[in-house]
């Protein structure tokens, strides 16, 4: 009775989300110092809050103190006294708070992220771990899936609704991304939707811990700068050829052979420029 309470406060969670009446965004940058920062906010509107509440167990009218009242916070503040805060977050309907995290051990990973999932269980308990010479983020399939079922939602909707949907998780790393079992990859960086974390599958990221160049950038600009050159090179040959074309003259050039004194009709011809009197013509 119990998980069916729970997986109905889900499917009435993802319909919230739907309609734009709840956010949850959670940003985490991962240090190549073995350290990461993660910023979240979660917000829900009034009636929303209240439609959750009346389904769980929990009173979600007073986000701040549920999780700063919490035993995972009340932890990581002992541990990290001034790396953890909680402050109340306001945007126009939605209200409710902004966690930040910062410069925290990646074994402090799974501990912050269940400050983001307690009450909202869009994924299972994460963990962020370096192994060899790459970061692995591995979120288990929570129980997301069965409420989306329960809510007669499916995935291929969540797609198209996705413009309208304000959930999102977003990793980035030192290195390049090189493999995300789901997501959107934009070099160093994924981000997780609602319709990823509603696949019912394990999502596992791996990307590098060294610090790498995002050349894929720099050579798409490349490459249009350079077909750009090509064509304004191309355009203005053409045009240089067109000018020569239109400034040579149509007239025959004179016989260079002909010799340098002028002839012809009207042609006044001085004694210093008659021809000299050849042989032949004095003969004649």
């Amino acid at each position: 009775m119990r998980a069916t309470a729970r997986l109905t406060a889900i499917a009435v969670l993802v319909v919230a989300a739907l309609t734009g009446c709840v956010r949850l965004t959670a940003d985490t940058r991962v240090n190549d110092d073995d350290t990461f920062t993660q910023v979240a906010i979660i917000a829900t509107t009034p009636q929303a809050r209240t439609q959750l509440t009346s389904m769980t167990d929990v009173d979600l009218g007073d986000l701040k103190a549920l999780v700063t009242s919490s035993d995972g916070y009340l932890q990581l503040t002992r541990d990290h006294p001034d790396q953890v805060t909680v402050e109340d977050y306001a945007d126009g309907d939605l209200t409710g708070v902004k966690i930040t995290a910062t410069n925290l051990p990646l074994a402090e990973f799974a501990s912050s992220f269940a400050q983001v999932t307690a009450q909202f269980p869009f994924a299972g308990e994460a963990s962020l771990t370096h192994t060899g010479d790459t970061y692995v983020v591995s979120i288990p399939a929570g129980e997301l899936a069965d409420g989306l079922k329960q809510a007669g939602i499916s995935a291929g909707q969540l797609e198209l609704l996705g413009g309208s949907i304000d959930v999102a998780l977003t990793f980035s790393f030192p290195g390049l991304v090189e493999s995300a079992t789901v997501g959107t990859v934009d070099g160093k960086t994924v981000t997780l939707g609602l319709a990823d974390l509603a696949s019912g599958k394990d999502i596992t990221i791996v990307a590098g811990a060294a610090q790498q160049m995002n050349w894929q950038p720099w050579l798409m600009w490349g490459g249009i700068g350079l077909a750009l050159l090509v064509i304004v090179g191309g355009a203005t040959a053409l045009i240089v050829q067109d000018v020569r074309r239109h400034r040579a003259s149509a007239l025959p050039r004179p016989d260079a052979t002909a010799g340098s004194a002028p002839s012809g009709p009207g042609v006044i011809i001085t004694t210093e420029d008659a021809p000299e009197a050849t042989d032949d013509d004095e003969s004649a």
